[in-house]
């Protein structure tokens, strides 16, 4: 697989496809003592499922791109956030990734920038939309959220949610970032925008937001900070078919900056 620095390619699964047993007979002995411990802990064969399913889109994907390194050979390192990346002693191009997962559905990007972040979101389950809203959101947000009608601010709540995820993702600093130092808005069908509080020190110029449909029950988001004035110009996806097979799918972008 060619990556250029103008892409960001996205690793879709639906977990639903793929039974635990030939998932656990194709990865199971890749995942190193601490990972082994937490998946014999899980009570449930869909978290089982669902930690398998990550490691093997994770290391599969990242071998198209790097094929002289084994699925089951490669290393990672996480930062103080938890946030992993490529070890740097095993591969020295530059090849970044981030992965989520919700429901049934996995979505993995791949970059060759550093700072990437990708969110997805069941948006089936109900939620006290006002409340958590309020205690996370900017004012602005919040604000703007109420002022929608009842049936619309569900949909509104997650992707503001994916959005403000994507974000802190990509910095890799998690909710170590408070979600209400910096507002997303929606000016046109097809546009957004974001803007930073005096508390976050960061430049709305530097970053890149997608939304992106991922089907009627899920909520997507996707953003990137561009270094050196390097912008993204094509988001493309691939959809797993089989535990070895992708297949090309429509990218449909909702709004973007």
């Amino acid at each position: 697989m060619q990556l250029h620095d103008s892409e960001i390619h996205l690793w879709h699964v639906d977990q639903a496809g793929f039974s635990l047993q030939e998932i656990e007979q194709r990865c199971l002995s890749w995942l190193n003592d601490q990972e082994l411990q937490r998946y014999n802990r899980y009570y449930f064969d869909r978290h089982r499922k669902q930690l398998l399913a990550s490691r093997l889109l994770t290391r599969c994907v990242l071998s198209r791109y790097a094929p002289h390194i084994a699925p089951p050979d490669w290393r990672f390192v996480s930062n103080d956030y938890g946030k992993p990346a490529i070890d740097a002693a095993q591969h020295a191009i530059s090849l970044y990734f981030n992965l989520s997962h919700s429901g049934e559905k996995l979505v993995l990007a791949v970059t060759a920038a550093e700072f990437i972040g990708v969110d997805i979101e069941s948006s089936i389950k109900r939620r006290r939309v006002a409340r958590i809203a309020d205690r996370f959101f900017s004012k602005q947000e919040v604000q703007n959220l109420l002022a929608l009608p009842q049936a619309q601010r569900q949909s509104r709540f997650y992707e503001l949610w994916t959005l403000k995820e994507a974000y802190i993702k990509a910095c890799g600093l998690g909710l170590a970032i408070p979600l209400r130092q910096f507002s997303y808005t929606f000016p046109a069908l097809d546009k957004l925008t974001i803007q930073f509080d005096s508390a976050r020190i960061d430049d709305a110029r530097r970053w890149q937001f997608w939304q992106i449909d991922a089907g009627t029950d899920y909520r997507m988001a996707l953003a990137i900070k561009n270094e050196a004035g390097k912008r993204i110009s094509d988001i493309s996806s691939r959809q797993m078919s089989g535990l070895d097979d992708c297949k090309m799918c429509d990218t449909r972008i909702i709004r973007s900056t």
